[in-house]
C-alpha cells in the first residue's frame, strides 16, 4: 500500500486503474512494457498487487506484460577528478546477481511483479527484464544477454510502452532509436568511452556511462502533438500509452534533425 488510507485525499481502486487503462486504448491480447511509480497514484488499495492485477486483467490471458527489473547489485565507486572532467556520469562495481533473489531498483510495482508466480526474469547481471504472458519467454530469452535486445523483441511484437506516473525519461527502450542514426561528432565524441577506460573498467565487471545522457522527456510534447501518445489521469498519476514502434520512429527522426534537443552539450 502507499500512503495512509485514513488520511489519503485520493484512494485508487483496481477498477479505476482498469478503466483508465482501457480508456488509454490498452486491450486484451496486447503486449506492453511498463515503467511505473506506485507512489505517484496516491493511496492504492492493496498497493502494487492491485496495479499488477489491473494490468493482467486488462491484457487478459493472451496479453504479455514486461517490466524492467534493473538490479541493485551495484557498489558505487567514486570518480576521479579526471573521470569527472572527461564526462563519466557514474561508475559501479557489479556484484553477484541472482535472478530469483536480487532485488530491483525500478520501483515497488516492478519488485512485486518479479516475485509473482510464473513471472520470468532475464539473467542480465544489471539490466534484467521480467515478463509474464504468452510472449514472456521469447522476450526474456532475448534479454538474457542485453536488455536492449529484450526491448527490441517487444518492438518486433508491435508492443506498447505504458508509463504509470513516470515520464519517457524512464523508458530505456528509447535507446533503440540510436541504432538507426549516426550522431554528429560533437555528441558522439562525448558519449563514447576511450579504449583505455573500457580496458580499465570492462563492462562485464563494471557499470558506467558517459554524458551527456539523452533527455527522452523532450519527446513527450511532440508525441502528444502527433497523437502518438495518449494520456489520462488516475488518482494523482498521469498514465501514458504509446506504441513502441511509433516512439522509436519519431525519436529517430528527431535525432536525425535535432539531436542537440536531447543531448545537452
Amino acid at each position: 500500500m502507499t500512503g495512509d488510507k485514513k488520511t489519503a485525499d485520493i484512494i485508487v481502486s483496481k477498477d479505476e486503474i482498469k478503466a483508465g487503462l482501457r480508456k488509454l486504448g490498452l486491450e486484451s491480447g496486447d503486449t506492453v512494457g511498463v515503467h511505473s511509480s506506485l507512489s505517484s497514484f496516491g493511496y492504492v488499495d492493496e498497493g502494487a498487487n492491485t496495479v499488477i492485477d489491473a494490468l493482467l486483467e486488462v491484457v487478459g490471458e493472451n496479453g504479455t506484460i514486461v517490466m524492467p527489473t534493473y538490479s541493485a547489485n551495484l557498489a558505487k565507486v567514486e570518480r576521479s577528478p579526471k573521470e569527472i572532467e572527461m564526462g563519466v556520469l557514474w561508475i559501479y562495481r557489479i556484484l553477484p546477481y541472482d535472478p530469483k533473489e536480487t532485488p530491483c531498483t525500478t520501483g515497488a510495482i516492478a519488485e512485486t511483479f518479479r516475485k509473482r508466480k510464473g513471472v520470468l526474469r532475464s539473467r542480465h547481471h544489471v539490466f534484467s527484464l521480467s515478463a509474464f504472458g504468452p510472449h514472456a519467454q521469447e522476450i526474456i530469452d532475448a534479454g538474457h544477454k542485453d536488455s536492449r535486445a529484450g526491448w527490441k523483441k517487444l518492438l518486433e511484437l508491435e508492443g506498447y510502452i505504458l508509463l504509470l506516473g513516470v515520464g519517457l525519461g524512464n523508458c530505456s527502450a528509447m535507446h533503440l532509436a540510436e541504432e538507426r542514426v549516426t550522431l554528429p561528432k560533437h555528441i558522439s565524441d562525448k558519449v563514447t568511452a576511450p579504449k583505455w577506460f573500457v580496458e580499465r573498467y570492462p563492462p562485464n565487471e563494471w557499470e558506467w556511462d558517459f554524458g551527456p545522457y539523452p533527455d527522452f522527456t523532450k519527446l513527450e510534447k511532440p508525441c502528444i502533438q502527433r497523437g502518438i501518445m495518449k494520456t489520462i489521469k488516475v488518482g494523482k498519476a498521469a498514465l501514458k500509452l504509446a506504441k513502441l514502434r511509433e516512439l522509436i520512429d519519431l525519436y529517430a527522426e528527431y535525432l536525425e534533425t535535432n539531436p542537440d534537443l536531447f543531448y545537452h552539450t
